[in-house]
């Protein structure tokens, strides 16, 4: 804290209150006091941030993040903008400021314009009124978003707070309603607003809506709810695909759509891009009741597992949705960075993911094929092909195989993911019992 209430104090020193001669500084113009860009009045002021004061900025940042848990899932942006706006709206407070000083321009920084002699008291009063001014742009949020050629039966994952909801299954949808969320000015069959103003879903083409219950700023809550879904559909792949995967040329969903909860101060919805998250596959994935309870169970056994496994699957999730929206070579690397995350370890990367890998089922032959597969992970990353079918052994391993290596990488990536949980619940449950 010690560190923070120093940057503080820092900051204000970098705040300038006459024009620079440096032209390149950035300038801020302003009402002092004002918190509501759209009302008028205020004290028209302008000053100027050095270098330093960006990077102070930063640090502040990054440092409340550190010092509060509970600001976890907030995204830094939203909370640089905090920053700023705190001092824009203080700066006038008789508490710690001499307004005239400030409007005026009668000192060189904003630090000198203070109206109290005990610095530490002045920094932390200034922090108290950023920290209210960050918990105010945090509120609980639904975060939705639809994918082609995929659909089923609802279903929810409680561990994650994921909803996948069928369009036409209503009696679900009002649950959001009841849990506090503004959805029933959405037609969830349509994507229209009710009154038929259309959104962007309404022109795409779905069965499910995925939604994510999350708590931080409009940025954060919907970063957070990308890395919810990316490990959300690596999962359903991987647990339920039994056969090969083709995507065709149609551009994959990008758009979400984050609503409020009833208790917050915002009221408004919000549609922005989420990034690509799930690919146009050309096959349709119908989840079954069996694919659903399989996807749950895993989810289940996951959320029991300690932190730092959890967290490897989490990455390999990642990362393997990360290939699932890739082509070729990055896609085949993207897809071995997600066996790494899961098994390796530094200074023994090959050896662990072999090892790793011989722990799987071997109905497909997997502990012979990692040796190969890892041969041409290297020979792409170290650029001695340029394409899978380059690689000197690509013809070699076709015939000894029957079967693609950019294939094989896939299926590999899915098997252990989807076995993952219940191969460390089964390790954890032996290793409790050598203790």
């Amino acid at each position: 804290m010690k560190k923070l209430i120093g940057q503080v104090i820092a900051l204000t020193k970098n705040i300038l209150l006459n024009e620079p001669e440096d032209k390149k500084l950035g300038m801020e113009q302003f009402s002092a006091g004002r918190t509501d860009p759209f009302s008028f009045g205020g004290f028209g002021i302008e000053w100027w941030y050095t270098e330093a004061a960006y990077k102070l900025v930063e640090n502040i940042s990054f440092m409340i993040i550190t010092e509060y848990p509970s600001f976890s899932d907030c995204d830094h942006k939203s909370i640089q903008t905090s920053v700023r706006s705190t001092l824009r709206e203080i700066c006038v407070d008789k508490h710690v400021f001499n307004s005239d000083d400030v409007c005026f321009g009668r000192k060189k920084t904003l630090f000198e314009c203070r109206s109290v002699s005990n610095t530490e008291y002045f920094a932390k009063y200034l922090l108290e009124k950023i920290i209210k001014n960050v918990k105010s742009s945090i509120t609980d949020w639904c975060v939705i978003y639809t994918a082609p050629r995929i659909s089923g039966d609802t279903f929810f994952i409680e561990s994650e707070r994921i909803h996948v909801i069928h369009k036409s299954d209503k009696s679900y949808w009002s649950r959001l309603s009841d849990i506090g969320y503004v959805t029933n000015d959405i037609n969830p069959e349509t994507g229209n607003y009710k009154d038929r103003e259309t959104t962007q879903f309404s022109r795409l083409s779905y069965e499910y809506l995925f939604i994510t219950e999350s708590r931080g700023t409009l940025s954060g809550s919907r970063f957070s709810s990308s890395l919810k879904l990316r490990k959300l559909f690596s999962v359903i792949y991987a647990v339920s695909t039994k056969n090969r995967l083709h995507k065709v040329m149609a551009r994959a969903y990008s758009h979400s759509m984050q609503i409020p909860h009833k208790d917050s101060n915002i009221n408004m919805f919000t549609t922005s891009e989420i990034g690509k998250l799930l690919p146009y596959y050309l096959e349709e994935k119908v989840l079954n009741a069996e694919d659903i309870n399989k996807i749950k169970a895993w989810y289940e056994l996951e959320a029991r597992l300690p932190k730092g496994q959890r967290d490897r699957i989490n990455k390999c999730a990642h990362f393997i949705n990360k290939g699932m929206n890739s082509k070729d070579i990055e896609s085949y690397i993207q897809y071995f960075v997600a066996l790494d995350a899961l098994y390796g370890n530094r200074g023994s990367v090959e050896k662990s993911i072999v090892n790793g890998v011989s722990e799987l089922p071997q109905n497909n032959g997997w502990k012979e094929k990692i040796t190969w597969l890892f041969d041409l992970r290297n020979e792409l990353v170290h650029g001695g092909s340029r394409f899978i079918e380059e690689w000197p052994d690509y013809m070699r391993y076709y015939k000894h195989f029957n079967s693609e290596p950019a294939l094989d990488i896939e299926q590999l990536a899915f098997l252990a993911l989807s076995s993952m949980p219940s191969i460390l619940t089964e390790s954890n449950k032996l290793l409790n019992k050598e203790k």
